[in-house]
């Protein structure tokens, strides 16, 4: 009897491991699908920093919360189930991608004011306004600083916890990491583009490395070098700026009739772009923070 029960025991065990592996390769499948680094057939190079690229990352976040759904009904281990601080990881997760999505939402709007003043400097050419003031208007895209370091802590488990975690709690936890560790880094790679600093990747990467960052290895070492040399600068913010030097040159000679409709239909695309990733980052907001109640009123259910 006893052996029959040892032999289950590790059987269960084996078929853990295993879902956490279907998971970690779920994960991996998602991020190949949404962020192609090459398409062979094609040789088209990525413009990895191009906000094109960039705002496909918000897609992940949803399908990786899908697939660990999917993970914690397949290990049959409902939330009601988890151990305390499964609970806490879980809840520190949902609140920091609230936190990342409201970071989004301001570099979005830093963004959008400066395509305004932009816009404003452009409609003053057509007026035929003194060049000095026109001038004034035209500034470069700026980089935005948050002030604040951007970073998603890791919770330190006492040692002395009444029972290790083992089992399904640990696969749990473990899975938790993936998606910790993932979604710090996606959204690095989102707001230095959309900022056009370096700074959130460099330190949201930190925070992924204190997880699982197993995962992302592959991306990241292409994507920290071409945002090194970038300084984080997007495709689209890098030729706006250089179409505005050109259009203050010719401001002060008078040619101005090509670089303002380059510029004009640049601020066109940039426009959309912002307003696609403005409607993701609101949609996503709006998930996850409802997922979060439903989390939240389970557990009052469940603790009575």
């Amino acid at each position: 009897m006893e052996n029959h029960h040892h032999h289950h025991n590790h059987n269960s065990e084996a078929l853990l491991a295993s879902s956490l592996q279907g998971f970690r390769s779920e994960i991996s499948k998602i991020l190949n699908k949404i962020l192609p680094i090459s398409e062979p057939e094609t040789e088209v190079e990525f413009q990895f920093l191009s906000l094109v690229w960039i705002q496909k990352c918000v897609d992940v976040i949803p399908l990786i919360n899908r697939a660990f759904a999917k993970l914690v009904v397949e290990i049959d281990h409902p939330m009601n189930k988890w151990g305390k601080s499964q609970i806490e990881e879980y809840l520190d997760y949902s609140l920091s991608l609230l936190e990342l999505l409201n970071s989004v939402t301001s570099g979005v709007s830093h963004l959008s004011h400066a395509k305004l003043c932009i816009s404003h400097g452009l409609s003053l050419i057509g007026k035929n306004s003194d060049p000095l003031v026109v001038l004034e208007h035209l500034n470069e895209i700026q980089p935005y600083d948050f002030g604040k370091e951007l970073k998603v802590e890791r919770k330190m488990i006492p040692e002395n916890e009444e029972s290790p975690c083992t089992g399904k709690d640990l696969i749990v936890r473990r899975s938790l990491w993936i998606l910790m560790s993932v979604s710090s880094w996606i959204f690095g790679v989102l707001l230095s583009g959309i900022c056009s600093n370096d700074r959130p990747y460099i330190e949201l990467r930190k925070s992924a490395g204190l997880f699982d960052d197993s995962l992302i290895r592959g991306w990241d070492t292409i994507l920290a070098s071409e945002i090194a040399e970038n300084c984080g600068v997007s495709k689209e913010a890098k030729e706006i700026n250089e179409v505005i030097t050109g259009l203050k040159e010719a401001v002060a000679n008078g040619n101005v009739d090509e670089f303002a409709i380059d510029l004009k239909r640049r601020l066109e695309d940039l426009e959309e772009l912002m307003q696609k990733i403005g409607k993701k980052t609101n949609d996503l907001f709006s998930e996850v923070l409802a997922e979060r109640g439903k989390f939240l009123d389970s557990l009052k259910h469940t603790r009575k």
